[in-house]
Parts: structure tokens; C-alpha cells; sequence
């Protein structure tokens, strides 16, 4: 009888065993993960951007400014920003850079990076939009001394410039025509 009670003893032990192991090597598998990739956010942007310059070749900078959890545009013009697009402008911060180097070395100017053509700043945090590996199908963008290679959706929105943070207007629907006269049918021939 002891040694029934005994071996039911060691079979749960070992079970307990089993699932810490489990519980264990979970937990740290989850920690491995956020590390896996690089984003682009800094911690010297902060949790609150209270500032945002866009800079395309050619134009004068378009300013953002959050005023008061409003977003508004204060140059070149000054409006209340579209709040979908100033988000959309927002997800940079948080895309995976699979890839990114030590720019010691590099030659910047076969990356696009050599010259700053279309770029963006998160409070005072500057990155530089290369080109666009066509392989990978991800860009290359330049922060500080390091270079990353991310999928990016929102150089298109910052080449547009201005225009691209006006809050959009609805379209006004109009009623469709209706005949004037209800629609005859003939007698079915007989």
C-alpha cells in the first residue's frame, strides 16, 4: 500500500515539475519575442508627441502641433489636422524593422540616405526615408546612427504634403432623378 501511495507521489511531483518547466520556458519565449524586432519609437520621443515636422524636397515643412490632444497643422497653413491620418503618421513608430545596422562604413548615398529628401521628426527625433528595396519591398530609413529596413505605409501620406491632413469633407448625396410619369406596361397579347 506505501509503495502505491509512493508512486503516486513521484508521478504528480514529476507532473508539477512538468508544468513549471512549461509555465517557465513560456513566459520567457514571450520576453524573447517583444525583443525580436526593432521598432523605430524612442524613448526620447516620449509618451506624449507634442511636435511633428515633415520634410519633402521641395516644400516648405509641414508642422503638426498637439494642442491640447488636438492635432493641428501650423505650417505652411494652419488647420485642425484630419485625426485618421495624423494616426496613420503615427504607426511608423510602431513597425517592425526586421533589419537594422550601424551606419559606420555604409555608403548612405546607395541607401537614399545620403540626403535628406523626405523625412519626418517626432519631438526633435529625426528619420530619413531612403529608397525602397524592391526585393525586401521595405525602406530604408535612417535614425541617428543607425540604418533600418521596415515596411512602411506612410511616405506616401508625407509626399503629399499639406493637402494630406486636411480634414475630409463629406460628399453631399442628391437624390436621383425620378421619372415623371410611372412607367406604362402593356396588355400581355391574348
Amino acid at each position: 500500500m506505501a509503495s502505491q501511495n509512493s508512486k503516486r507521489l513521484i508521478q504528480n511531483i514529476a507532473l508539477l515539475l512538468l508544468v513549471a518547466g512549461l509555465i517557465f520556458f513560456i513566459t520567457t519565449r514571450r520576453e524573447d519575442r517583444g525583443a525580436m524586432f526593432a521598432t523605430l519609437y524612442d524613448k526620447s520621443i516620449g509618451d506624449n508627441a507634442k511636435e511633428v515636422v515633415i520634410h519633402a524636397e521641395g516644400r516648405a515643412d509641414l508642422i503638426l502641433k498637439n494642442k491640447q490632444g488636438v492635432w493641428q497643422v501650423t505650417n505652411p497653413e494652419s488647420f485642425i489636422a484630419d485625426k485618421a491620418k495624423v494616426q496613420h503618421l503615427f504607426t511608423l513608430l510602431s513597425e517592425n524593422a526586421e533589419s537594422h545596422y550601424d551606419i559606420k562604413g555604409k555608403d548612405l548615398a546607395s541607401y537614399g540616405l545620403d540626403k535628406d529628401r523626405l523625412s519626418v521628426s517626432f519631438n526633435g527625433v529625426k528619420m530619413i526615408f531612403g529608397k525602397l528595396n524592391e526585393v525586401a519591398r521595405k525602406r530604408y530609413i535612417l535614425k541617428g546612427d543607425k540604418m533600418y529596413l521596415i515596411e512602411e505605409t506612410v511616405s506616401g501620406l508625407m509626399e503629399m504634403g499639406v493637402e494630406a491632413f486636411k480634414p475630409q469633407t463629406p460628399i453631399k448625396m442628391t437624390p436621383e432623378k425620378t421619372p415623371q410619369k410611372p412607367l406604362e406596361s402593356k396588355p400581355a397579347p391574348q
